[in-house]
């Protein structure tokens, strides 16, 4: 699996193309985790237009290990995922669901959506400490 990682205007698009694999889970999610610390206001786009399947096992340790990011406010939004890859991410939610939609559009809509929100949970915070 290929990473290309580019911004654009406020966010940052992460590419991924190739065939996915048990090796190429952990440094795209270790690459995910240190964005967000870096910077927790990111708005994250996951583009999986140009990524391929090979087998339950590769996919489903990357999906495994970029789960934890369901958690946080501020997590990535998938775009451009083939069904085979909505249903194993699918499988492995919890309570914490996936943002997955259709295009880039949607993805910057529902990532800005997102950071509005944090954005006032944040001011609510301040008002009331």
């Amino acid at each position: 699996m290929r990473t290309n990682i580019r911004k654009e205007g406020d966010y940052t698009i992460v590419e991924l193309s190739g065939f996915i694999d048990v090796e190429s889970a952990e440094p795209v999610a270790e690459f995910i985790e240190e964005t967000f610390e870096s910077n927790e206001k990111t708005k994250m786009i996951v583009d999986m237009s140009n990524l391929r399947f090979v087998g339950s096992t590769g996919i489903s340790n990357f999906v495994k290990e970029i789960r934890v990011f369901n958690k946080m406010r501020m997590k990535p939004t998938y775009y451009g995922m083939r069904s085979e890859f909505v249903r194993i991410f699918r499988l492995h939610e919890d309570q914490d669901k996936f943002d997955i939609v259709n295009s880039v559009d949607d993805a910057k809509r529902q990532a800005l959506a997102r950071f509005v929100e944090w954005q006032a949970a944040t001011e609510r915070s301040k008002e009331t400490h």
